[in-house]
């Protein structure tokens, strides 16, 4: 007989098999530290989930996440949500047989839906919402009969949506927004017994509303918007009398109002904004008597707001903006007692703002600007002392400023400029602690000047120019202690300019065009931060004071147009940061500074009207006086008696050049090449566009002790640097020196032009340019992920930041909006003249950032270029015959930015075939159907079949912009319209817009004026 021992392995066996007959508490165990093992925890979260020692039968219902039945130790539910952890659930989660509650939420899970959930009998509640889940949800939900709660909302999942659902007869809440479902809703989703909410939106689904969903007679909540549907809402909806929220928003639904809405008497929600609805607002809007948020906003909506929303008496949030809306406001919304916000604007009401508006409410933000309103603007507006916002900009309002205005102490924006109002700026603005933005430009305001509003804490914007006050300025105006930007031009101000005292916040003043006299304060040494300084058109006097030229950024002068006698001084000359200077028609004399950037770029026409000036800028030799006989023989002997000293002072210079020239050449050998180049061409002038806290040498400081090469191109090489204070910043030194540079200096000073002033989120925006006789360094925001070029074909391509469509759709749209930005919002028109992915930067939210204007400039329509414009592969055709360029040019260069996008290709490849590009390429590609797909990037999605769709809408697009007659190419404001058609329908991780917690609806995110 065989008296061996068994095995290890045997033993262990048999002792779980001897404890799983005792408990089964065991195997709940081995689950949860297999799920521990299955997941990467880069936080180590789960570092509670251990066993050490003897195990105690609830050792895992004190772990975190975990609970447990009190009596049995049964695991009822598991919560392991928001702990960015990937991986997979292991099959062996079955074993929690128990389970009430899983939790999964917001992590990283990838690949297929695991169907071992589905293996949990007793489950109830499964959320796994804001994971990455994907391809087509699987079978076997079915299984799950007790569940009443299931949120996969935002993922990515791909196909039909799972009819499988409606087989469970306790589901009350279920949600599958977010994701890349797509095909119709399905009709057995009219099915669902006890179904209370329902999410479907942000996915890809199309055809008409399936008028089945009429039949949830016990739904509650319903939002589907966000998709491509067609048609209307169904007449069917009426019958969903327990509804009271329904959110069938940017839906592209169309036809008139969905007049079965008007049926709901309990909806307390509506939100049908950015569809097609047309037509008039039905007058059975007034049934909805629970409504306390009504949004039909951007719409076609026409004819008059109808007199029933007065009825609405618990309406709390009412927004018509962007319609076609005529008539006037009824008088009776001035009467809802639970109004909050009113948000009219964009329209073409006529009429008077309802009297009564903000009696009887708690109003918090009113916004009825672009209209056509008249009349005064009412008496009680912040009765409540709750606004925050009034908006009533470009209409025709007339009357005073109501005194209750400036007694409202919630208030923080106000602006009422272009209108017609009247009467004196009231008293006690200045009083106000949250007033931050007063806009009271374009009206008929007489004197006298609002003293007070030097007092308001927080006030950091004013503007009240083009104003009738006959009055002047209050010694205190240079008091205020938030106060940055002041404009009071064309205002009827007279007097002289007081004191500039403690005016230490302003960067920008602006008090043209009025009847200002005597000299400039000379303590305007104390508005340190200035940078625009703007007098023109007064009737100044006296000299210009130096003090001006020692403001540390000062950018812009402009002092043209009034009585200034004396010289320039010649302090100017040194001023590092002076860009623009204009003394034009004054009665200066003597000579123009001629040192320094500014004069040396500035055209003559700076100082024309001023028959004293002469030098070398304006190109008129100063004159020097005849000197007397006796004082010609004085000199002689004066000369002769320091010739001796002259000639030993000379050669002690040439001697001490040779040693220094010695020592610079040595020491060249050991520093960095960049600072012996920028050392030796000092001073430098530094131009900012905001409030820089360095200086010209520290950032070429900063470039020896920290600067990193992250990018060179044919206009110069672009450092990342960090300044002393801790701002990173990317610095961009320009190729050449000596005559070069001279020769290119007009086109660096047009990028610094134009980009100083450029201020969109879609455009790099420039801090500063540092330049010398020698090299120019344009300073720029710094942006974390790189280039598009990078990110797409280059050294970051691995990172896979741009590996899905959504994010490469959102920087095409960037891109183009930012382009569209300079065609179309800029005077004169701005060209980029070279548009590539390398010019595409992206910041630390992947927005798209349109860079690199070094070859560009204000563009002329009948100015050619006399250089190469933009880079092999984006050129426009017409370039090679006609040497120019226009906006044409820039969208040529977009279409070929766009197939890189589409394909994931550059715009030159060998694969193209000799002489072709990208846009050769697409185009014989196109000419097959089945090539098609060989243009479409399968990293992007293009193997999916509703994001190849969108890719083609998109393709679309870029084959319009590289159409080779330019007359057949789209504006920039064209293509960004059918760009925001083509947008992929799923929501972004933030629910596309909105505010959402486990996917439940909130307020919508929407634009509106500022």
């Amino acid at each position: 007989m065989d008296h061996r021992p068994p095995p290890p392995s045997l033993l262990l066996a048999v002792l779980f098999l001897f404890f799983s007959a005792v408990t089964p508490l065991p195997s709940q165990l081995v689950s949860l530290l297999s799920l521990k093992s299955s997941l990467k925890d880069p936080l180590n979260t789960f570092h509670q989930w251990e066993v050490s020692g003897n195990v105690t039968e609830s050792v895992w219902c004190s772990w975190s996440g975990v609970t447990c039945d009190p009596e049995t130790h049964q695991i009822t539910s598991l919560d392991i949500s928001n702990r960015n952890v990937s991986g997979v659930i292991p099959a062996s989660i079955k074993y929690l047989t128990g389970l009430r509650h899983l939790n999964i939420s917001l992590n990283q899970f990838t690949g297929p839906f695991p169907t071992a959930i589905f293996d949990l009998p007793f489950l109830q509640t499964l959320d796994v919402n804001h994971n990455i889940f994907s391809s087509s949800f699987p079978p076997g939900v079915s299984k799950l009969k007790y569940l009443t709660f299931f949120n996969a909302y935002s993922n990515s999942f791909v196909g039909p949506l799972p009819t499988e659902f409606v087989r469970l007869r306790f589901l009350e809440h279920l949600n599958l927004g977010g994701s890349y479902f797509d095909g119709e809703i399905p009709n057995s989703y009219g099915g669902f017994q006890r179904l209370k909410f329902l999410y479907l939106a942000g996915n890809v689904l199309g055809g008409q509303i399936p008028p089945d969903l009429g039949r949830l007679a016990s739904l509650e909540h319903l939002e589907i918007g966000y998709n491509a549907f067609s048609g209307g809402l169904p007449m069917q909806f009426a019958s969903l009398f327990n509804l009271s929220f329904l959110d069938v928003s940017n839906a592209n639904l169309s036809g008139e109002f969905p007049i079965g809405v008007t049926n709901l008497t309990k909806l307390e929600t509506l939100f049908i904004f950015k569809n097609n609805f047309q037509g008039e607002i039905p007058a059975a809007i007034g049934n909805l008597q629970s409504v306390e948020i009504l949004d039909l906003s951007d719409n076609n909506f026409s004819g008059s707001i109808p007199e029933e929303i007065s009825f609405l008496k618990n309406l709390k949030d009412l927004r018509l903006m962007n319609n076609n809306l005529t008539g006037s406001i009824p008088e009776g919304v001035g009467e809802l007692p639970k109004l909050e916000y009113l948000f009219l604007w964009n329209n073409s009401l006529t009429g008077i703002l309802p009297q009564k508006l903000g009696l009887n409410s708690r109003l918090q933000r009113l916004d009825v600007s672009s209209n056509n309103l008249s009349g005064p603007i009412p008496a009680n507006l912040c009765l409540g002392n709750n606004l925050t916002k009034l908006l009533l900009f470009s209409n025709k309002f007339s009357g005073h400023i109501p005194a209750s205005l400036a007694n409202c102490t919630s208030l923080y924006r106000f602006r009422i400029q272009n209108n017609r109002l009247n009467g004196s700026i009231p008293n006690g603005f200045g009083s106000l602690p949250n007033i931050s933005f007063m806009e009271m430009n374009r009206n008929n305001f007489t004197g006298p000047f609002p003293a007070d509003l030097s007092n308001a804490p927080n006030l950091e914007y004013l503007n009240v120019s083009e104003n009738s006050f006959n009055d002047v300025l209050p010694e205190s105006i240079w008091n205020s202690p938030s106060l940055q930007i002041f404009s009071a031009s064309f205002s009827q101000l007279k007097g002289k300019i007081p004191k500039f005292g403690a005016c230490k916040n302003f960067y920008k003043i602006e008090i043209e065009g009025n009847e200002l006299s005597g000299g400039i304060p000379w303590d305007i040494d104390h508005c340190e931060k200035l940078i625009s300084l703007n007098l023109r058109q007064n009737s100044i006097s006296s000299i210009i004071p130096w003090e001006i030229s020692s403001l540390p950024s000062i950018t812009e002068v402009d002092l043209s147009h009034n009585l200034l006698t004396g010289t320039i001084p010649s302090t100017f000359g040194n001023c590092r940061t002076l860009e623009a200077f204009n003394v034009s028609y004054n009665q200066l004399t003597g000579p123009v500074p001629s040192s320094g950037i500014a004069f040396s770029t500035l055209h003559p026409s700076s100082f024309t009207g001023n028959e004293g000036l002469c030098g070398r800028v304006i190109s008129k030799p100063c004159r020097t006086e005849t000197e007397s006989e006796p004082d010609v023989k004085r000199n002689q002997s004066k000369k002769y008696t320091g010739a001796f000293m002259w000639i030993t002072a000379a050669a002690f210079g040439v001697g001490l050049i040779i040693l220094l020239a010695g020592i610079r050449f040595f020491r060249s050998n050991y520093q960095r090449r960049f600072v012996a180049e920028e050392s030796e061409a000092r001073p430098w002038k530094l131009t900012a566009f905001q409030r820089l806290n360095f200086t010209a040498d520290e950032v070429v400081e900063s470039l020896s002790m920290t600067g990193k090469i992250i990018g060179t191109g044919s206009t110069g090489t672009v450092y990342k640097t960090e300044m002393p204070g801790g701002e990173i910043i990317a610095v961009k030194k320009l190729r050449g020196k000596h005559k070069e540079t001279i020769r290119r200096r007009k086109g660096v000073l047009a990028e610094v032009e134009v980009l100083g002033n450029v201020r969109h989120r879609n455009i790099v925006r420039l801090l500063g340019c540092c330049c010398n006789k020698e090299c120019t360094m344009l300073l720029y925001e710094y942006m974390p992920n790189g280039s598009l070029d990078d990110l797409l074909h280059g050294k970051n391509k691995c990172d896979n930041l741009v590996g899905d469509w959504v994010t490469r759709y959102k920087i095409a749209l960037g891109v183009a909006q930012g382009i569209c930005y300079l065609h179309h919002d800029c005077d004169p028109v701005v060209v980029h003249r070279d548009l590539k992915p390398s010019n595409i930067l992206l910041d630390g939210e992947m927005e798209a950032r349109v860079a690199d204007f070094g070859v560009a400039k204000l563009f002329q329509c009948d100015e050619s270029m006399s250089v190469i414009a933009g880079s092999y592969g984006y050129i426009a055709p017409e370039y090679a015959y006609t040497l120019q360029v226009d906006e044409k040019s820039d969208i040529y260069s977009y279409g070929v930015l766009l197939m890189e996008l589409i394909s994931g290709k550059r715009s030159v490849d060998s694969e193209f075939g000799e002489g072709n590009s990208i846009v050769d390429w697409v185009r014989s590609k196109v000419k097959s159907k089945e090539g098609t797909k060989e243009v479409l990037d399968d990293n992007a999605g293009g193997s999916c079949s509703s994001v190849r769709e969108e890719m083609l809408l998109v393709l679309k697009v870029a084959m319009l912009c590289t159409s080779r007659n330019p007359a057949d190419r789209p504006s920039m404001r064209d293509v960004v319209s059918m760009l925001e058609e083509a947008k992929p329908k799923r929501k972004s991780p933030d629910g596309g817009g909105r505010v959402v917690i486990n996917g439940g609806g909130k307020r919508p995110a929407q634009k509106s004026n500022v």
